[in-house]
């Protein structure tokens, strides 16, 4: 059963990014693309707190940086963000609805994808006040908020119904 779980967590971010790169993921909203990955590691943050969140944003952000054209290292970062405020959740108590799960992860995606706006203006490669900006901010997140029950679905499944692994610690 741990051979089943270790190996769930890189099966579930390689096929959210398959899904991403294919044709799923190349339809539009007003042509902005949906961000999978994003919801993913924001499900998986929520599932499993703070530190999980980060780490698998920060390594799904490295593959996901080997497809794109923007520089090496910007979605580990973003990710690893958007994972550790998602993973925020353990502040809260114990009993945690399922209203306040899905919108951590529509609140951690909106977060991740204006800090990506913010990050790439730093850097001269973007600007956030753009509507265009705006519209992708807006679009990421409402499609994460709508598709966060199946993210946080998924992230049950391959983690299981355990505490998660700051709980354990203590």
């Amino acid at each position: 059963m741990k051979l089943v779980r270790s190996l769930g967590l890189p099966l579930l971010i390689f096929t959210a990014i398959v899904v991403q790169r294919t044709a799923v993921g190349q339809a539009t909203i007003d042509g902005v693309h949906p961000d999978f990955v994003l919801l993913m590691v924001a499900a998986i943050g929520v599932t499993r707190g703070r530190e999980t969140g980060a780490l698998t944003g920060f390594f799904a952000g490295l593959v996901v940086d080997s497809f794109v054209t923007t520089p090496f290292g910007l979605s580990a970062l973003v990710y690893a963000v958007a994972g550790y405020l998602a993973g925020e959740i353990e502040l809260f108590s114990d009993a945690k609805p399922a209203t306040l799960r899905i919108l951590l992860v529509g609140g951690a995606s909106l977060a991740g994808e204006a800090l990506l706006s913010v990050v790439l203006f730093l850097l001269g490669l973007g600007d956030p006040f753009k509507s265009r900006s705006l519209e992708e901010v807006v679009v990421v997140a409402g499609v994460n908020l709508v598709l966060a029950p199946v993210g946080l679905v998924l992230a049950r499944l391959v983690f299981g119904p355990g505490p998660s692994l700051v709980s354990e610690r203590r």
